[in-house]
């Protein structure tokens, strides 16, 4: 339960009065303890190594050995999420966290405590990475989408699976964490699929404070489950178009639907668009006519691009959970008319893993993997095209894998750095 806890941010850092330490960082081990999530500490303990870039060896607690002096870093459990701490401790330091971001902040302090000067008293700080921006956009870029199926449980019960690991994966705790990874990544676009109104109660008004607003809530009474939200300061909205899927047999209590919006931007008048949608999601076994229920909801995307390119020509993003891998009939649509995959266009960086994991009411959570495939075009059921590009370029496509994402749902965030 430590790990979803939300609290005020604070930040106090101070020189402690402890026993002097003399010594420089390459006189420092960096290790990463056995209670530490494995993950997260062994990578923390190279990140250190390269913001100090002094070579220190990074070992885990079982091959540390020796009194030599050290910087450990742990995962307690004594910390909630995004709260860390460091401390001096016998000519050693150690950092503590709830988690990987707040273990990242607390490195990066360190490291300038650290670098490029022998240290001549204790080390005491602590804070917490609540309610910052962490994640810089890729250099050269100018845009930046942030999409995530949320994972729809809208019940006020832990599932039974969710109580024997200790974890609450209620809409209260799950929707503070979906808002500090929009504040870390200010995106100026934000796309989501199985959102609820019970977890728009719970999300909307925390990142409506750092100015995010809907596009639209739906149309005719019919909630929108595929809502895309803007940053305001950023972007304007020019067009907005909400299409739920039908016949209801093939849209699941209305989830099954897509958004459209076109975007003006208002620092240079630039336009963009982005089509967010959640498709039927039974497979062709389970339900006969489901492929095709698919590619006829691709078909209306399509229909869509179409007319958003002949009124406004701008660059044009699919994203969303599509339920279906690369090499099927209805994602091959998207390939027939020329739309390319944002992780294929990108020039500096895509991450190429499936984005998907275990997290359901009754199995609880895991990053195992069930999906046909490991990568994207064999296992991949979250995809993010763009078409008409024109000038715009795609720099990062990435997946957001910080241990913190994976009790909230099976799909890992991702996020498209790009260049209007």
């Amino acid at each position: 339960m430590k790990r979803f806890a939300s609290f005020a941010a604070v930040l106090c850092l101070a020189l402690a009065p402890a026993a002097l330490v003399s010594a420089a960082p390459k006189d420092y081990k960096v290790i990463y303890k056995a209670d530490a999530e494995p993950e997260e500490g062994s990578q923390m303990a190279e990140y250190l190594v390269s913001l100090l870039g002094s070579g220190n060896a990074v070992a885990d607690s079982e091959a540390a050995g020796g009194p030599e002096r050290r910087i450990e870093i742990v995962n307690s459990g004594n910390m909630s999420l995004w709260e860390y701490e460091a401390y001096s401790r016998k000519g050693s330091i150690v950092i503590d966290g709830g988690g990987e971001w707040a273990l990242r902040k607390a490195c990066e302090l360190l490291a300038g405590k650290l670098k490029g000067a022998r240290v001549a008293r204790g080390i005491a700080f602590s804070g917490s990475v609540e309610g910052e921006v962490l994640f810089d956009r890729s250099e050269g870029s100018d845009l930046r989408i942030l999409v995530d199926n949320i994972w729809d449980y809208s019940k006020d019960t832990i599932p039974p699976a969710w109580q024997r690991l200790g974890v609450d994966c209620r809409d209260a705790v799950r929707a503070p964490q979906y808002a500090q990874m929009v504040r870390a990544y200010m995106p100026d676009v934000l796309a989501l699929q199985e959102y609820s109104s019970h977890m728009d109660a719970e999300f909307l008004p925390r990142i409506a404070e750092w100015g995010y607003v809907h596009t639209t809530t739906g149309s005719d009474g019919n909630w929108n489950n595929t809502p895309i939200f803007y940053n305001s300061g950023k972007v304007e909205v020019v067009d907005c178009e909400f299409v739920l899927y039908t016949p209801k047999k093939w849209s699941n209590h209305g989830s099954k639907s897509f958004t459209s919006a076109v975007f003006r931007r208002k620092e240079d008048g630039k336009l963009f668009a982005l089509i967010n949608t959640h498709l039927w999601w039974k497979s062709e076994k389970a339900q006969p006519g489901s492929i095709q229920a698919r590619a006829a909801q691709i078909r209306l995307i399509l229909a869509q691009a179409q007319c958003i390119k002949a009124r406004y020509n701008c660059p044009i993003f699919v994203t969303g959970d599509m339920n279906s891998e690369e090499d099927t009939l209805p994602i091959r649509q998207f390939f027939e008319e020329g739309f390319v995959p944002c992780y294929r266009a990108a020039t500096v960086y895509a991450n190429m893993e499936n984005g998907h994991h275990i997290c359901s009411p009754g199995d609880g959570f895991s990053r195992v993997s069930r999906r046909k495939g490991a990568d994207r075009k064999t296992g991949a059921i979250d995809h993010c095209f763009i078409w008409n590009a024109g000038d715009t370029e795609v720099k990062v496509f990435d997946c957001i894998t910080s241990y913190f994402t994976v009790p909230l749902t099976d799909h890992y965030p991702y996020f498209i750095d790009s260049r209007l």
